[in-house]
């Protein structure tokens, strides 16, 4: 049956299609309370807000702007306050586009816009390998769709797998525009335009847009076109000021501030500050979302990641050469017998064996993330190897590390843990693992096929993670929205963020330090409330704080992530409260 359906699902639109209904059966299998980090918490509850409203506007507001007016205590953290309004999203194309769907089916219907981008990375990956001299280009299409990162950002309301599908097309037409004549400059037009389109979602699309046109210009210049290469780069520049353009506008209309730029300024001031009050040093976040098999910044878990991708590099080169030595012998013996045993052979997979351990080692630990991109995209790890089969793949190998340097210099400070695969890498990830996988082609089966299995089960792995983090997360949230308390006080940073499916069913306040939970207190007394409950990760230890006028009455705990005990001590103001002020 499987061999007469294979010819149908060789067909692009068919198999972007059946793609698409496995990414709406996986996500069933997680809770639509909960999610793959804190910044779709953030996008939620904007949703529910807008969708509450009915207006194009994402504006979450602030119960108590009166008594905290710059917004230190807003329960949604890194809430900016634009005039009169209270914003937590930094972009807003997707979050508006998927409104509609919002309205139409909840969070479940929004995710068709993340699951179609990583459809059309997917596709794309296809169309790389294609030029890549592919036999089978299907592969990369299947690989990337269901066994890499983009299978994760598919089930989750972020940018990150758009953004991936929009550069991965613009390195499509970049490809085409550099070496074809006819239509070149509406190719590089088209690739500007989508480059433009990505930074409109992904502060990193500026790099690789940049990057990648770099790259095809020096081809260009270097096959002594130079005139063709100062073209390709004004092109490219001229297409992707529309999108950009028209996204200040719509910021301008809704927000009344130009968040997208705000953000990369921000990103690149950041970039430059030598003392950060962040744990850990930029270089220890980059070596952690690059290499590493576990969530640390420790230098042992560095070690580890490295030393697994040099493992699976050595694996291939070390099959590649045995595959060669074998149609050596065959060439001059004319005797067909495949690879030699002998003692290559043996030592090939006993490398195999170890580079199943590494990752078999992780997955029997615990649920988590896995934070490096080589970790989570291992056939990426071949292309360090086999790139150098054609200069297609070199290209593409050189706009993936090429771009990895500053993506490691302005990346996101104090989120290199949490996080699946380097989020701010996939696009390298994608491009690597298309090199690879076409490279793969030329070792043994068994070779190819342990790695893409490999794929498969640290994909799997991500799926169960997720699915359990999903229905935890879900489950404090709806469990902390049902509390008697009227106002909840929290000294997690993100905690009400996390849970943002239920912004707006319970009063908050995020307090991250002393001076803050005395303010926090302040407002509750303000607002006439005579309780509260404080909110902290379980401590058998600690003791509750002891707060002027208010005594602690009893306690309880809620699960927020398996391992990770909530405490909620109701505290009782002991005198009334001022009957002027209140719900």
């Amino acid at each position: 049956m499987f061999a007469r359906l294979r010819p149908l699902l060789a067909r692009p639109p068919v198999a972007a299609a059946v793609l698409l209904a496995l990414y709406v059966v996986l996500s069933l299998a997680n809770d639509t309370r909960g999610y793959l980090g804190t910044d779709t918490g953030g996008k939620v509850a904007t949703l529910e807000v807008m969708s509450r409203t009915g207006r194009l506007d994402p504006d979450v507001g602030y119960w108590a702007e009166r008594w905290d007016p710059s917004g230190e205590l807003h329960p949604l953290f890194y809430t900016s306050h634009f005039g009169d309004k209270w914003v937590n999203v930094t972009t807003l194309p997707v979050l508006f586009a998927a409104l509609p769907l919002f309205d139409l089916g909840g969070y479940r219907a929004a995710l068709f816009l993340p699951m179609a981008g990583s459809v059309a990375a997917a596709l794309a990956a296809r169309a790389l390998a294609l030029r890549l001299g592919s036999q089978k280009p299907m592969v990369a299409f299947w690989v990337v769709g269901l066994a890499s990162l983009l299978t994760i950002y598919a089930l989750d309301f972020w940018e990150h797998s758009i953004g991936v599908g929009l550069l991965a097309w613009a390195v499509v037409l970049l490809f085409d525009a550099a070496r074809e004549r006819e239509r070149s400059l509406w190719r590089a037009a088209g690739a500007g335009v989508l480059i433009g389109a990505a930074f409109t979602l992904r502060t990193e699309a500026l790099v690789y847009g940049a990057v990648a046109t770099g790259v095809f210009m020096v081809a260009a210049a270097s096959a002594g076109r130079v005139g063709s290469a100062v073209r390709l780069g004004a092109v490219v520049a001229l297409g992707a000021v529309p999108p950009v353009l028209a996204n200040l506008v719509l910021e301008e209309a809704t927000v009344g501030v130009n968040l997208r730029l705000s953000r990369a300024g921000g990103v690149a001031t950041a970039a430059g500050v030598t003392t950060e009050p962040v744990p850990g040093s930029r270089w220890g976040d980059a070596l952690t979302t690059t290499f590493n098999l576990e969530p640390s910044l420790s230098t042992a878990s560095h070690l580890l990641g490295i030393g697994a991708v040099v493992l699976v590099a050595w694996f291939v080169f070390r099959s590649r050469a045995l595959l060669v030595e074998a149609e050596t012998t065959q060439a001059e013996t004319g005797e067909v017998g495949g690879a030699p045993v002998g003692d290559g052979g043996r030592f090939v997979r006993l490398l195999g064996a170890l580079v199943i351990a590494m990752w078999a080692i992780r997955f029997v630990t615990d649920l988590g993330f896995v934070p490096g991109l080589f970790a989570a995209t291992p056939i990426a790890a071949a292309a360090l190897t086999l790139a150098r089969a054609n200069s297609a793949s070199r290209r593409l190998v050189l706009i993936a590390a090429g771009s990895l340097p500053l993506v490691w210099l302005f990346q996101f400070r104090g989120g290199a843990v949490p996080q699946w695969g380097g989020r701010y890498q996939l696009t390298s990830a994608v491009l690597l693992c298309v090199v690879g996988l076409v490279g793969l082609e030329l070792v043994p089966a068994a070779a190819r096929r342990l790695l893409i299995g490999l794929s498969v089960a640290v994909t799997a792995f991500g799926l169960a993670w997720l699915a359990q983090r999903s229905h935890a997360i879900g489950d404090a949230g709806a469990a902390l929205a049902r509390r008697p308390e009227p106002v909840l006080i929290s000294d997690i940073g993100h905690l009400f963020r996390e849970t943002g499916a239920t912004y707006g069913q319970h009063l908050a306040l995020e307090a991250i330090d002393k001076a803050h939970f005395a303010q926090a207190v302040g407002v509750v007394e303000a607002a006439g409330y005579a309780e509260f409950g404080l909110v902290v990760v379980d401590d058998p230890k600690a003791t509750p704080p002891t707060v002027p006028n208010w005594r602690p009455t009893h306690a309880d705990r809620v699960e927020l992530l398996p391992g990770v005990q909530l405490r909620i001590t109701t505290y009782e103001r002991m005198y009334p409260a001022s009957p002027s002020s209140g719900r």
